[in-house]
């Protein structure tokens, strides 16, 4: 997750090159200050294990984290704005509904060494700004026409897909 969050730390950066005003170039830099923040969670996980910075970043990336990153960047430099967010809302939506999820119905066991990760992604703060995320998405594909919105839902599908096969990874320790 730390390697995910450095490419879609740099999909923001994109999303600010791509903005059209300063309102766009705000939500994106917003957006991304958030996922530098986030990285200190990883770091602190990763450290609680023994694992230090250095070696996090010399692991060899994943095929499913090189497949997700790279089509979300490719749909950013390829495509405009509204593109990009396609490709990046199923992330920064998918936390939030899972972790709240997860809350909602009292999933989380006792002790569990993921509280904090649940904790961060639930909370009122993350929940507002995915929120956000969805609304300025929805904004921007307002004006679409329809061959324009078929595209976006291609993008937002396929960035889906990605997503569950990031997670799948996970689950299968690869």
């Amino acid at each position: 997750d730390y390697i995910y969050l450095f490419h879609y730390s740099r999909a923001f950066a994109l999303a600010m090159y791509k903005s059209e005003n300063f309102e766009q170039m705000n939500f994106s830099r917003n957006a991304l200050n958030s996922i530098l923040d986030e990285i200190q969670l990883h770091i602190n996980y990763c450290k609680e294990f023994g694992i230090d910075e250095k070696s996090i970043y010399e692991e060899k990336e994943s095929p499913a984290c090189v497949a997700y990153t790279r089509y979300v960047l490719d749909c950013g430099l390829s495509g405009d704005l509204t593109q990009l967010y396609a490709g990046l809302i199923p992330c920064f939506v998918g936390y939030a509904k899972v972790a709240d999820y997860i809350t909602e119905n009292n999933l989380s066991v006792a002790n569990n060494p993921y509280q904090s990760w649940i904790d961060m992604y639930s909370s009122k703060e993350y929940q507002e700004a995915a929120n956000d995320a969805r609304e300025f998405f929805e904004e921007l594909c307002k004006d679409l026409c329809e061959k324009q919105m078929e595209k976006i839902q291609d993008i937002f599908t396929t960035a889906t897909r990605m997503e569950i096969s990031f997670w799948q990874m996970g689950l299968d320790l690869s």
